[in-house]
């Protein structure tokens, strides 16, 4: 089965935080992270991913704001222009 993932969107506005989210599979990561940068999101997405029924894990925060993505596990820092170019190979 493949690894579905759930995005988590953070944004504020004036009323308060507001949170939107998400379901797609492990595929589709790309797709999203072109967007991000295609029409310059603001907020920050916050990354589960899910295998069976196994509980989500969190994967990574996609910070709009400064275009980075802060892997969970490894704790690296990556440039989402750079993971676009690596997921695109």
């Amino acid at each position: 089965m493949k690894e579905k993932h759930y995005a988590y969107k953070v944004i504020s506005k004036s009323s308060g935080l507001v949170c939107t989210q998400a379901e797609f599979t492990e595929d589709k990561m790309l797709d999203l992270l072109i967007d991000i940068q295609k029409n310059r999101s603001e907020g920050i997405y916050w990354i589960l991913k899910q295998r069976d029924d196994q509980a989500q894990e969190p994967l990574c925060i996609i910070d709009c704001y400064h275009n980075r993505i802060y892997y969970h596990y490894s704790g690296e820092v990556e440039e989402i222009a750079t993971t676009i170019k690596k997921l695109s190979k």
